[in-house]
């Protein structure tokens, strides 16, 4: 799986929205949606914030190291924690502990007949001084004490996070079914929309007459495929199911004897929604654009990017947002409540691009009076040459009655890409 695959399988395993888990990093849905498309990469900050809130290692949500069976729960078994507490006490009865000065005897007390009131206001501004002076040593003194302890605290977390990692995934190898299992992605039929994965398992304990059943859900929708074993006692399964954001993977071992075990493989996020080129749209309808009630006229202009990641650029400097992806037609339009508006139309003109003339094309925005209150937003639709449908909508603009203004809705806000959720 991809980190943002994993992102987007935890949050659902935790019932989250894309909004909920945004709200507790602290970061708006649209990064959310960036990350679990793979679009973008979660910073250091937040990638240990969502360790966290998953409970799971960070090297897991990067792919690097393997999740653990207890942090499925986001809590540690009493085995764990007996495990966790017996090494964290041995460590930190290992630390030395600095032993105390010894206490120096106090100066003998001398009694002077006489004490010159001269000298006594002296030694009172020297006193004065001193325990000045004292005072500051004191509190340097317990500021390295202070941040010695922050150190070993800190060490100390760390030896059992790093510990508890370890036991984990001890405890986790143990309780599994399988001393090795595999789910790749073969081949995608967009014609069908369909997709192909190569499903492995081998049991750890395998017994003569053993089965299995591989099952698909893909979008609510079950498959089943029994299979039998193999060479080296392997279940294997090439499996075609529906192309959909959300397909899961698990096994069941059936023994002769009628006992059956379950065990999940693996879950993919966004594959349909990633079968579609990536639409950037630079600029859409904002603030500067409306003079009074009225949004002006435009050239509007954005840029394509295939599902390998390259921008389509034929140009050498700009997109034009017109080509023929193999038979997709795009469309540009101002939605009102994700309600259709107007389609916008196309033109083209001549720009000079290396000092060569060029033909460029375009989207024309017409002068269009809004009303108070909706939002409007410019929207980019797809339809591919199989006839499957994507929005591209991003941030708009919206009059705000309580201040008497027009204002920019951000587009980091993020909105649906399903043509179900908008009227056109």
């Amino acid at each position: 799986m991809t980190v943002g695959q994993r992102i987007a399988q935890k949050r659902k395993e935790l019932g989250l929205s894309q909004e909920n888990l945004g709200d507790r990093l602290g970061v708006s849905r649209q990064a959310i949606y960036k990350w679990e498309s793979d679009q973008t990469l979660p910073e250091i900050d937040k990638l240990v914030n969502l360790s966290k809130l998953f409970s799971v290692p960070v090297g897991w949500l990067l792919g690097v190291e393997e999740e653990s069976a207890a942090a499925d729960s986001g809590e540690l078994t009493e085995q764990q924690l007996t495990m966790v507490q017996e090494i964290a006490d041995r460590y930190i009865a290992a630390i030395p502990v600095p032993e105390a000065p010894e206490p120096t005897a106090p100066p003998r007390r001398r009694r002077w007949p006489l004490v010159l009131a001269g000298l006594a206001g002296a030694a009172i501004v020297f006193g004065f001084g001193f325990l000045s002076d004292r005072l500051g040593d004191l509190q340097s003194q317990y500021a390295n004490l202070n941040s010695s302890m922050m150190g070993l605290q800190t060490s100390v977390s760390n030896q059992i996070g790093s510990i508890t990692g370890q036991v984990q995934s001890i405890l986790e190898q143990q309780a599994s079914l399988l001393a090795d299992w595999s789910c790749e992605e073969k081949e995608t039929d967009l014609s069908a929309n369909t997709i192909t994965f190569s499903l492995r398992a081998v049991p750890k304990t395998y017994e003569d007459g053993m089965t299995a059943v591989f099952t698909v859900v893909s979008d609510g929708e079950t498959q089943d495929f029994p299979v039998a074993p193999g060479p080296g006692h392997a279940f294997t399964l090439e499996a075609d199911c529906p192309l959909t954001d959300d397909i899961q993977f698990s096994i069941a071992l059936l023994t002769p004897d009628g006992r059956r075990q379950t065990q999940l493989l693996d879950q993919w996020t966004g594959l349909y929604m990633g079968s579609f080129p990536f639409i950037h749209i630079p600029f859409g309808a904002s603030i500067a654009d409306i003079t009074g009630d009225t949004l002006k006229a435009e050239k509007m202009e954005y840029r394509i990017r295939d599902a390998s990641g390259n921008f389509i650029d034929l140009s050498g400097a700009l997109i034009d947002p017109l080509i023929d992806l193999d038979g997709a037609q795009v469309r540009m339009g101002l939605f009102k409540d994700q309600v259709l508006v107007t389609w916008y139309e196309t033109a083209t003109d001549t720009i000079i691009l290396n000092g060569t003339p060029a033909e460029r094309s375009y989207f024309q925005r017409p002068e269009t009076t809004l009303e108070h209150g909706p939002l409007y937003q410019e929207v980019v639709v797809l339809t591919d040459q199989y006839g499957r449908e994507r929005v591209y909508a991003q941030g708009g603009v919206q009059y705000l009655e309580a201040t008497h203004e027009w204002v920019n809705v951000d587009s980091a806000d993020g909105y649906s890409s399903a043509p179900a959720d908008w009227k056109y």
